[in-house]
């Protein structure tokens, strides 16, 4: 969940890719401004646009080595946060683009920021650009277990580059419902226990899963697209019929992040059908039975309690801790109800990136808002 983000014709996530990078000051010049949170009276200070976007989606990317807490906002740059204060890095200070849509950390310890414009490497003291084609929109980044760079585009596939070669995947393979890989969204990229690494796609083409060898695509059955369950009002678009995804096969061909458990057990954000898991042999809807009502779910998380949390498109969080679920929305302290992304810091705060500009951390009892929010 560290890594990822534009998008097409569909305007969720036009407005999350566009709301996924940052833009600010130089490093000398941090953010120190603080102020009365609404939500918690203790002083702090806020992440603020220096580039002048109207708009933005925060996404927490990063926890790095030393505990910094990454974040993009597009037009915005990147911003770090060392638990002090908020340094704000753009093209002022090196970096290759101000819109950053995936932030993680090599086993050398750089900071790899992927962009509009390819991936830049920050060594801690100065931006350089990483050797691949700037003329590629970089959504998500993952470095595996033997040190390769995996890296999802924008209409061009997956990237792998171990050092000397880059190699290219998933371009022109088609499934004869979906809209084509040429057309594909990879929003994250997850490598499991195994060693297996995954890809998903917010364009239709579901999940792939990489054994080294081979890919496997995991879509949903013919009966899913028969019944008009991906709403693209191709196939039957009077098609009435009621649908019941089967186990042997993923419950929806858009999905915006996966995730794995302690446990082994991969779970996937879906755009229409919450939440699906799968334990390596069936796949199973997490939703209406243990009470998740909600669609458009975005980013999921165990913390280190062992609680499961999901983010959604309206209905803010949902904390689930293998028995009871419960909700948080504005309610409760945070900043608004569409919540992007979350990420855990090294003192187990969760911090929820949200669209319109939004920055919420919570402590296990109060949410306070480190944001300039719109909403």
């Amino acid at each position: 969940m560290r890594n990822c983000f534009l998008q097409i014709k569909n305007s969720l996530l036009l407005v999350v890719f566009l709301g996924a990078s940052c833009n600010g000051q130089t490093p000398e010049s941090q953010t120190k401004n603080n102020i009365n949170s609404e939500r918690n009276i203790e002083q702090h200070p806020t992440i603020v646009r220096t580039q002048g976007t109207q708009s933005g989606t925060v996404r927490c990317e990063l926890l790095d080595n030393d505990g910094n807490v990454w974040f993009s906002i597009n037009g915005e740059g990147a911003y770090r946060y060392d638990g002090k204060s908020f340094t704000n890095f753009t093209t002022n200070d090196g970096l290759c683009s101000n819109n950053v849509s995936a932030i993680i950390q090599d086993k050398s310890g750089n900071i790899l920021l992927g962009t509009n414009k390819g991936i830049c490497k920050y060594d801690g003291k100065k931006f350089t650009t990483y050797p691949v084609p700037e003329t590629l929109i970089i959504t998500c980044m993952l470095e595996d277990k033997d040190g390769n760079l995996w890296f999802g585009t924008w209409r061009n596939g997956i990237y792998r580059y171990n050092g000397k070669t880059l190699d290219n995947f998933l371009s022109n393979n088609d499934h004869k419902f979906n809209p084509g890989n040429g057309a594909q969204l990879i929003f994250d990229i997850l490598q499991d226990k195994n060693g297996n690494v995954w890809f998903s796609s917010w364009n239709g083409g579901g999940v792939w899963r990489y054994n080294g060898k081979d890919f496997k695509n995991y879509v949903p059955p013919d009966e899913y697209y028969e019944t008009n369950q991906d709403k693209r009002n191709i196939h039957n678009p009077e098609n009435t019929l009621t649908y019941s995804a089967p186990q042997d096969h993923i419950t929806d061909d858009m999905i915006f992040s996966i995730a794995e458990d302690k446990a082994g057990t991969l779970w996937f954000a879906t755009r229409d059908h919450g939440v699906c898991r799968y334990d390596g042999k069936i796949f199973t809807s997490f939703g209406s039975k243990e009470g998740f009502s909600s669609r458009g779910a975005y980013a999921i998380l165990e913390d280190k309690k062992g609680n499961l949390w999901f983010t959604t498109e309206k209905d803010g969080v949902w904390c689930y801790d293998g028995n009871t679920i419960r909700n948080f929305t504005k309610k409760d302290g945070l900043v608004n109800n569409a919540v992007v992304s979350i990420i855990e810091d090294k003192e187990g705060n969760l911090w929820f990136g949200t669209k319109w500009f939004g920055l919420s951390r919570y402590d296990g009892k109060t949410f306070t808002t480190f944001s300039e929010s719109e909403n």
